[in-house]
């Protein structure tokens, strides 16, 4: 008998990112990192920016996403998230370039700069680069 699997499927407004049967999903909760495995009970989750795991068959890979919400129920995991971006597909230096970018407008007081935004545009960044460093520890 097969061993029972999780359904990850990972959706942001512009696309389905994921749709696979998966052993073990982690997810960056609000509350703090959340680890789910089949037979979990119903639950919904908001989700913060951060790293988003999954192991299948042993084989780990990471996703950066930002924010959004996961809801468990019935082995399935559906992660409604404002984006998401598979960790070896992150460009290193454009998540770099815009960090620094947002940083020198802070930095230089621009009247005309949106607090939310730029912090928004800071923590996005910061997920980013997390799930590409942690696949370069891999």
């Amino acid at each position: 008998m097969a061993e029972k699997k999780l359904r990850l499927q990972i959706v942001t407004p512009q696309k389905p990112v994921l749709d696979k049967q998966v052993d073990f999903v982690a997810l960056p909760a609000y509350e703090g990192e959340m680890g789910i495995l089949p037979g979990h009970i119903q639950y919904v989750a908001k989700l913060n920016y951060g790293v988003l795991r999954y192991i299948d068959n042993g084989v780990e890979e990471d996703f950066a996403v930002m924010g959004g919400f996961a809801e468990i129920e019935h082995d399935n995991v559906s992660v409604f998230a404002e984006e998401a971006a598979l960790a070896k597909e992150v460009d290193e230096e454009a998540e770099k370039q815009k960090m620094e970018k947002v940083k020198a407008s802070l930095s230089a007081k621009d009247p005309d700069i949106d607090m939310d935004l730029a912090e928004l545009e800071i923590k996005r960044s910061l997920a980013m680069l997390k799930a590409k460093n942690k696949l370069k520890k891999h």
